[in-house]
């Protein structure tokens, strides 16, 4: 289980950017073609005790959930991946060609709230918390609510990687985003297997 766990999370990298250079391995569909080739025997073999499971014949269950997982994987979290660290420069840039950020107006007013400026670590850990678990919250419905637990782990592990490569100790991590996702695909297999 624990190879598995760490096979999801290179396949996580995978869907990061991780061997964008190799031709094949970096087209979409072969990613998550590898992705399924993981979660759907998992997803096919471990029980879960949710109503789409007891409802659902287990081929289409195995099949939309595993589709639910790869996509919520994969869903957007920029700018709250760099965890506040983003170029302000290339954050208006990307808006100004389209890139919609998600939870934008439901951060701002967290913001207000509590009293955080826009695109800040705080602004930046909210969006990326959000982004985890919201869109988690569709493959739980298949099985169950460790994804969310997974997700919110993975929020943290975001934010502590870059706070570790903020602080002097010689830059442990080359890239704080790389193991955030690694860290991402190895609870999310976790979650499916627990």
């Amino acid at each position: 289980m624990f190879l598995l766990s760490l096979c999801s999370g290179w396949l996580r990298r995978l869907l990061g950017g991780w061997c964008s250079k190799v031709p094949v391995i970096k087209e979409r569909g072969v990613q998550w073609l590898l992705c399924f080739i993981l979660y759907a025997p998992t997803i096919y073999f471990c029980s879960y005790d949710t109503h789409l499971a007891e409802w659902l014949p287990k081929w289409l269950f195995t099949l939309l959930a595993t589709f639910c997982v790869i996509w919520a994987e994969t869903k957007a979290h920029f700018p709250g991946f760099k965890c506040g660290c983003e170029s302000l420069d290339y954050i208006n840039e990307c808006i100004a060609d389209g890139r919609k950020i998600h939870f934008e107006k439901f951060v701002d007013w967290i913001g207000e709230k509590r009293g955080f400026e826009k695109w800040g670590r705080e602004w930046c850990f909210w969006q990326l918390l959000l982004c985890k678990t919201v869109y988690l919250c569709v493959p739980a419905l298949f099985v169950g609510g460790q994804l969310i637990l997974a997700g919110i782990i993975t929020a943290f592990a975001y934010n502590c990687f870059y706070w570790v490569q903020m602080k002097d100790f010689n830059k442990l991590l080359t890239s704080p985003t790389n193991w955030g996702e690694f860290v991402q695909g190895m609870f999310i297999y976790l979650g499916l297997v627990l």
